[in-house]
């Protein structure tokens, strides 16, 4: 079974974590409004704004991974990334709007991307990535699977130093900034016992 890690909603400032890992967010992106009036969202500006997630044993061990978010993207132009464990996995929106993920293992990243244009502009959707133990990935877009294929390349690492985890951003440096509103993000790892999860 796959076991919560990471919870962050960003209705309200900061980036605590829910799920009682401790995986606490810091950076500061900007305000926005949520799904529904009143609520609010991380808004991040395409340039700077990140949530960085320091390494923790929860995020650092090796296995599946299953991440959750709920997001409303601005524009296009390069791709954009959503989340990404440093020398791990990276979910995100490619220039054409195709919604793709990627693992990496044995010094090279392998994955798969949805069909171009799937991802709109200015509306509110919610997107899975699932990476289970044996090398099968699934992508979905609000409960539809929209890509899946196989690996082959075993347990995704676990998360490195020095660049952790990143929410809107690539962990190496300011590019391939997230564009647009995080409401939610969830991040699933195989639990310790090893029992894999089902798609």
């Amino acid at each position: 079974m796959f076991e919560l890690v990471l919870h962050h909603r960003y209705d309200r400032p900061g980036a605590e974590d829910l799920s009682g890992r401790g995986n606490h967010g810091y950076g500061a992106p900007g305000r926005g409004e949520g799904r529904e009036a009143g609520t609010g969202a991380a808004l991040f500006d395409g340039t700077t704004d990140r949530v960085f997630v320091p390494p923790s044993p929860a995020l650092t061990r090796s296995g599946g991974i299953r991440a959750d978010l709920t997001v409303n993207l601005e524009e296009y132009v390069h791709r954009r990334t959503l989340i990404e464990g440093y020398l791990s996995f990276a979910l995100g929106v490619e220039g054409d709007g195709a919604l793709g993920a990627s693992i990496y293992q044995n010094m090279e990243w392998g994955g798969i991307q949805s069909r171009p244009g799937l991802v709109p502009l200015g509306r509110w959707v919610h997107v899975t990535f699932v990476y289970t133990d044996d090398g099968a990935m699934a992508l979905t877009m609000d409960g539809e699977l929209v890509a899946e294929g196989y690996g082959g390349l075993g347990p995704a690492q676990g998360i490195h130093w020095p660049f952790g985890l990143n929410i809107g951003a690539w962990p190496d440096g300011d590019q391939r900034m997230w564009k647009g509103r995080i409401e939610e993000v969830m991040l699933w790892r195989t639990a310790p016992n090893g029992t894999k999860a089902p798609l």
